[in-house]
């Protein structure tokens, strides 16, 4: 008779981190003791009811075939990605050879868990699936109540507010620049910006919300507060950038004056021709600051630092390799089509150069943690 395997695949790592479990678990009653763990951490966890599940099939399973099932939970990282995608492997591997099923009944909680389902069917067929859904409260009440839930986490805070933000702000760019460049020129009625307006506010709004502004804007000034008392060099560069970004506004409308300036359109271009640069430098020289802070505390130099500060120069490039030839068209700049050419291949070489480097640089941090991993499992 075939061996049946129920297997709850918990990719986030919920159990390790808020029950301090440590997975593979086997056995019916080390599963419920697994279970009893994250309740008693966090009662409105999902994962616990896909266990519960897989237990109440495991005594179904049982009762018909008297000893031919086996149930285990298996675990990923909080992490959620290739890293937790590895941990699941590994994991299941170590089930496989201890349990050694001719087939898999698998029990989750949601469609997260099924990213893994593929690479469990790679190696041990699949019989079923069966999701696990949470009876809740009926009515308004309790829909609130799972929203309100599920806006108090700041991943899914970040996953379903960030995009719909994102999509308001933009879609009200739309129809708003085109109302203000309007009001400006033609002195029309400003109701038609209003309701755009309102809309950019509602996704703007949303967006903080969404990235916890507010903390990390808490998190950040303790962190000043704590640097000037410490004498950190980050506040003299910060305060130097600073004072790029006003000589950059300054010098971007100075160069207005004197202008014959058609539209909004052609004033704001002209503008940002003007300083970018400054406000690129800006940014490099509060990064610089950063590292000189780092390399002063840790004695070490962060290579994103260097990607980060290629990508910015290749930005820049290409941001004015644009606005030269937009500014061009309008009649407004230099028409030296080959020096055009020249910012935007160098700023396009340098994005391809920073990407060689990240790419060289991840596969570096992917060797050294598969390697600690291992001395961890020797240990």
């Amino acid at each position: 008779m075939k061996k049946t395997l129920v297997l709850v695949v918990d990719r986030d790592d919920d159990f390790g981190v808020k029950g301090k479990i440590n997975t593979p678990v086997i056995g019916v009653e080390e599963c419920c003791v697994a279970a009893a763990a994250l309740g008693i951490a966090d009662p409105e966890d999902s994962d616990i009811n896909a266990l519960y599940a897989a237990v109440n099939i495991y005594k179904e399973i049982m009762a018909e075939r008297n000893g031919e099932v086996e149930v285990a939970l298996i675990g990923g990282n909080e992490k959620v990605g290739h890293r937790s995608d590895a941990a699941v492997v590994d994991e299941l591997e170590r089930v496989l050879s201890e349990v050694s099923p001719d087939r898999i009944i698998l029990v989750g909680d949601g469609a997260e868990d099924e990213y893994v389902y593929p690479i469990i069917s790679s190696r041990v067929p699949i019989d079923s699936v069966r999701k696990v859904y949470v009876k809740q409260a009926p009515g308004l009440e309790g829909t609130v109540y799972i929203l309100s839930r599920i806006l108090e986490d700041p991943a899914k805070r970040k996953r379903f507010l960030v995009p719909l933000g994102l999509i308001i702000v933009l879609i009200s760019l739309v129809y708003m620049i085109p109302s203000i460049i309007s009001y400006v020129n033609y002195d029309s009625s400003f109701s038609y910006v209003t309701t755009p307006l309102v809309f950019f506010l509602i996704g703007f709004f949303l967006l903080i919300y969404g990235y916890n502004t507010p903390e990390l804007l808490s998190i950040w000034s303790k962190n000043w507060i704590a640097g000037i008392k410490n004498g950190s060099v980050t506040i003299t560069f910060f305060l130097v950038s600073l004072l790029f970004l006003m000589v950059g506004c300054i010098v971007g409308y100075l160069s207005l004056e004197g202008l014959y300036i058609p539209s909004l359109l052609h004033g704001a271009l002209w503008f940002a021709s003007n300083a970018l640069w400054l406000f690129i430098f800006a940014v490099l020289i509060y990064q610089i600051g950063d590292l000189v802070d780092m390399y002063i505390s840790t004695k070490r130099i962060k290579l994103s630092f260097i990607i980060g500060s290629i990508n910015l120069v290749a930005i820049g490039l290409i941001a004015t390799g644009a606005l030269d030839i937009v500014l061009a068209y309008f009649d407004m700049g230099l028409k030296i089509n080959v020096f055009f050419a020249l910012e935007l291949i160098a700023g396009i070489v340098l994005a391809l150069l920073s990407a060689i480097l990240r790419r060289h640089m991840k596969d570096a941090i992917e060797a050294a943690e598969i390697t600690k991993d291992a001395e961890r499992d020797v240990a």
